[in-house]
């Protein structure tokens, strides 16, 4: 879990940095990305293999862009913040 940072009352606010994703949103994106996609992926891949469904190199592949396209958004949002320092 993030740690949150004390402050100052006297701080510029612009000394620190400021995301375009609000905190909650961007965990949960991390996790859809990092965890639940790939995740997704290889359990419709494994099923597919055992019940004979179809289109599992599909499916699996449109998981894989997905989580893919979701931790680039993350991502812009980090290094967003940064440019802005």
């Amino acid at each position: 879990m993030t740690e949150l940072v004390d402050i100052p009352d006297d701080a510029e606010v612009k000394d620190y940095p400021r995301y375009w994703l609000p905190e909650p949103v961007y965990q949960a994106l991390k996790w859809t990305a990092l965890v639940l996609m790939p995740l997704a992926s290889v359990i419709y891949t494994a099923l597919a293999g055992v019940w004979g469904w179809g289109g599992a190199n599909e499916i699996a592949a449109t998981l894989q862009i997905v989580g893919v396209a979701i931790g680039v958004t993350i991502g812009v949002s980090e290094i967003s913040s940064l440019a802005r320092r």
